[in-house]
């Protein structure tokens, strides 16, 4: 008995690849269309140039499971090119003025209902679920792909924005159809037929198919960590229904979070299990995770997956936590924000996370937050490199897990060998602040992002914060200096202060105010007396510490070393209580 092949891979032309040998139908847990104006100009391109060279053109290998009926298959690896294919036969299809080229592109892509041969009526490429009715309507039916252009520029086709599958499509569309307006159809499409062609690799085994899907896109195709992590877990369910509602799951986390944020979601988890700077790619610590029965694969995983990625999103995306006390309330939401803008880093967010994991209490993790972010402030103001704060943030897992309860992590994790800043010459953080705060270069030190969280944080703490609206267009404030750094040799500032005067206190904190960036440029070289009248007025700006600047008649050495020390001295309250 000759066994079955397990798998089969064949040299296949779009004629046969468009014909009734093969339906392809895309698994719901596919990645959505996603190609964009650039990848769908080079696919064209590149069948353009090797028909003017009138060559051979191989567009890649395509990864298909077969079914039981014989002609169909799901799309494993390939999606993107059959779909983008599709749809560049359809424009072909609605531009043409030949009407024999224009029914036969339509039997190319839609196979009719044939009674006598068996064949249902099908799509040659079935969408993703959420595309299908769009594909029915315009890519599917005469004409559809130019009443969709007209449609989609009338704004009679919804879309959330540039990311969104619809867009995908209408970029495909409008690019297909620039590419083709100057251009032989009969003969570009006689080539595509003939001389443009696929590696199809076939397995009638779904875990063969993903086996092969994860080694083929581990090999430097562009395919993310998450991508191979989805295809690999989904593909050691066997249960088809059960297989349907995971990738679903996956899916809606996907729309929730976006495509970037679970990517995130998977790094922290990375990082959660390994406690550790990452020695290998992240797919391939994954590898070494379920190998070692770290983490199990399938069901459990994703699971896995959706509960820390909720937790990331109620607690840090969009942070809200439910108190009787509706000031912490506040303060846990600014403070999150305010990290999750502005410090240059993310080591912060596992042990936020693994905490929340373990001990589930809003009230507990406020003071967690508070003590957290004491931390990573404070060793990022002492200069910590990456390297070590992801070891901090790994001992500081490590803690949280081997801690029975909230409050002896809180109890250990600002002690050492926890948290020290022995090894920096510092006794403690008091002492750490009060150098650095007082550094002559402060506006520039680590890149000029810790003078802006500073002065926010301060300001945060000016507020009453139950009522605290939070920061609006957050990314648009600047950091302003009073004294300017440049200051004309006609200004008051040069009658004012000292040139040594200037050189010592120009980019101290003292000198430091915030604005809304569009107020910046405008106001940096103004004398004192314009710029209290233009902005720092209350109406004007929404920082408390630039509003005080108001009561101030003369910005002078004496007012300016008088606000340093009040700055320093609030910071430290904020940070060594």
């Amino acid at each position: 008995m000759v066994s079955e092949k397990i798998i089969e891979a064949k040299e296949e032309s779009l004629s046969n690849l468009f014909s009734e040998a093969f339906i392809f139908q895309i698994p719901i847990f596919q990645r959505p269309l996603s190609w964009n104006e650039d990848n769908f100009e080079q696919l064209i391109e590149d069948i353009k140039d090797s028909m003017s060279l009138e060559e051979e053109h191989f567009l890649g290998s395509i990864i298909l499971q077969q079914h039981k009926q014989e002609n169909l298959y799901d799309l494993i690896d390939g999606q993107q090119r059959m779909t983008a294919l599709t749809i560049l036969f359809a424009v072909v299809r609605d531009i043409t003025k030949n009407t024999e080229l224009r029914d036969n592109i339509q039997n190319y892509i839609y196979q009719k209902k044939d009674p006598y041969k068996g064949l249902p009526e099908a799509m040659r490429v079935t969408p993703w679920e959420d595309l299908k009715d769009m594909f029915r309507q315009y890519v599917y039916t005469l004409g559809g792909t130019q009443k969709f252009l007209e449609d989609f520029k009338r704004g009679r086709i919804p879309y959330k924005d540039t990311d969104d599958p619809i867009y995908h499509l209408f970029e495909a569309i409008n690019t297909f159809t620039h590419k083709l307006s100057e251009i032989d159809l009969e003969r570009f499409v006689t080539h595509m037929l003939r001389n443009v062609y696929v590696v199809c690799i076939k397995t009638r085994n779904l875990a063969t198919a993903y086996r092969l899907f994860n080694i083929l896109n581990t090999r430097g195709l562009p395919l993310s960590p998450s991508d191979l992590l989805k295809s690999e877990n989904l593909g050691v369910i066997e249960d088809e229904e059960e297989r349907k509602k995971y990738a679903m799951i996956w899916r809606d986390l996907e729309n929730e979070i976006g495509r970037e944020e679970l990517a995130n979601v998977i790094s922290y988890i990375r990082m959660i299990k390994r406690k550790e700077k990452a020695k290998l790619g992240i797919y391939e610590e994954y590898q070494k995770l379920f190998k070692e029965g770290v983490l199990e694969r399938g069901v459990k995983f994703i699971k896995y997956i959706k509960e820390i990625a909720d937790i990331y999103n109620q607690k840090v995306l969009n942070p809200e936590i439910r108190l009787k006390n509706k000031e912490n309330e506040n303060r846990y939401k600014n403070i999150v924000d305010l990290m999750r803008e502005f410090l240059p880093f993310s080591d912060w967010i596992p042990p936020l996370i693994a905490f929340y994991y373990k001990f589930k209490n809003d009230e507990e993790l406020v003071d967690f937050l508070l003590k957290l972010e004491k931390k990573f402030v404070t060793e990022w103001i002492a200069g910590f490199t990456s390297t070590e704060r992801i070891t901090a943030s790994g001992k500081l897992i490590d803690l949280i897990e081997k801690c029975s309860n909230a409050k002896e992590v809180m109890d250990k994790m600002l002690k050492p060998p926890i948290y020290t800043f022995s090894e920096y010459g510092y006794k403690d953080e008091k002492e750490l602040l009060k150098d650095k705060l007082n550094d002559v270069g402060f506006y520039r030190l680590r890149g000029g992002n810790l003078a802006k969280y500073i002065l926010l944080r301060i300001d945060m703490e000016e507020w009453e914060l139950e009522n605290f609206p939070g920061y609006r267009e957050i990314r648009e404030i600047t950091v302003e200096h009073i004294l300017p750094q440049n200051p004309p040799e006609s200004s008051e500032w040069v009658k004012i202060f000292t040139k040594d005067q200037r050189d010592e206190w120009t980019n101290k904190l003292g000198n430091l105010v915030l604005l809304s960036g569009r107020k910046n440029s405008r106001a940096q070289n103004y004398d004192f007396g314009k710029k209290k009248e233009v902005y720092f007025k209350p109406k004007c700006t929404p920082f408390r510490i630039t509003q005080e600047l108001e009561n101030v008649n003369e910005w002078n050495i004496e007012n300016l070393s008088s606000r340093h020390k009040r700055l320093i001295d609030k910071c430290i309250s904020i940070y060594c209580k």
